[in-house]
C-alpha cells in the first residue's frame, strides 16, 4: 500500500477528525454536504464515517482485493473531498462517492493484478436471484459461498460491478446506473448477462 501522504487535505479525506457533537450524526446527507461544502471538516468526516465501510465493501468486491481497495478508497476520499464543492445532489451522496470509488479501484486493480485475491464476506450474493425452492438453505453452505464469490471474481468486471451494486448492495437500477455513468438499459443489459453467467456456473447447487 502507498504510504499515506502529510498534507492537510489527505488526513482530511482518509481520516477525518472525530467530534462535533451528536448533531453530525443526526443530520442528513444534504445537510452535512451543504456543510463540507462551506469548508466544515466535520462535517465531511461524518459523511465518510455514514459510507465508507460500504464503499469500501464494494470496491473489495469489485477489485477482488483488499489492498487495492484501500488504496481506491484512499484516493477517492480525497477526491471526494477536492471536488465536493463540485458535488450538485443530483444523485445521493453515497452514489456519488461509490462513482468516485469505482473509478479509482479500476486503477487500483490494474496496480494490484499480482497480489492475492481478498475473500468476500458471507452476505455475498443473499440479493441474487434465487433457484429452486430453497435458496436460504443453499446460501448457508459454505461451499456455495466459495463457489459463488469465485464465480463472481470471474465475471468480465463490467458485468461483476453490475451485480454486486445491484443484487449484492441493494441499490436501485437508478441508483446502480448513476454510479456506473450509464443508461438504465445498459446498467440492466450488464445485470442480465453477469446474472445468467453466475447462473451458468452455480446451477448445480439448485439442481
Amino acid at each position: 500500500m502507498r504510504p499515506t501522504t502529510n498534507s492537510a487535505d489527505t488526513s482530511i479525506a482518509v481520516a477525518p477528525r472525530t467530534g462535533g457533537g451528536a448533531h453530525l450524526q443526526d443530520a442528513s446527507d444534504a445537510e452535512l454536504v451543504a456543510a463540507a461544502q462551506r469548508g466544515d471538516q466535520l462535517a465531511f468526516g461524518a459523511l465518510v464515517q455514514r459510507h465508507r465501510a460500504r464503499v469500501h465493501r464494494v470496491l473489495v468486491r469489485i477489485t477482488g482485493n483488499e489492498e487495492a481497495a484501500s488504496d481506491a478508497l484512499q484516493d477517492a476520499l480525497l477526491r471526494a473531498w477536492t471536488n465536493i464543492g463540485k458535488f450538485r445532489g443530483e444523485s445521493g451522496f453515497f452514489t456519488w462517492l461509490t462513482r468516485i470509488a469505482i473509478n479509482e479501484g479500476h486503477r487500483a486493480r490494474q496496480r494490484a493484478d499480482s497480489r492475492p485475491i481478498a475473500h468476500l464476506d458471507d452476505a455475498l450474493g443473499e440479493r441474487i436471484p434465487g433457484w429452486g425452492d430453497r435458496p436460504d438453505e443453499i446460501f448457508q453452505q459454505r461451499e456455495f459461498l466459495a463457489a459463488l464469490e469465485a464465480a463472481l471474481r470471474r465475471l468480465p468486471i463490467d458485468h461483476r460491478a453490475a451485480v454486486v451494486l445491484r443484487d449484492v448492495e441493494g441499490l436501485s437500477t437508478k441508483e446502480a446506473a448513476e454510479v456506473l455513468g450509464l443508461e438504465e438499459a445498459a446498467l440492466k443489459s450488464r445485470l442480465h448477462r453477469g446474472r445468467m453467467a453466475l447462473r451458468r456456473e452455480l446451477d448445480v447447487y439448485f439442481g
